[in-house]
């Protein structure tokens, strides 16, 4: 994590992105960190429809 700000500061001292880049990473990390390899998961709502749906689907 302190590697992909550290990472996104350089590119930004060194003119790579724009200020405007650099605050949309920063504002919304994780979600621009390509880096990091966090992944969402999905909510708990979502994943009991899914799997409902499944074995809905597997009964017929």
């Amino acid at each position: 994590m302190i590697n992909a700000w550290a990472e996104q500061a350089e590119k930004y001292r060194k003119g790579d992105i724009s200020r405007e880049d650099y605050d949309k990473w920063r504002y919304n990390y994780p979600k621009y960190d390509e880096t990091s390899g966090y992944v969402r998961v999905p909510s708990q709502g979502l994943s009991d429809m899914l799997i409902n749906a499944l074995k809905k689907e597997q009964k017929e």
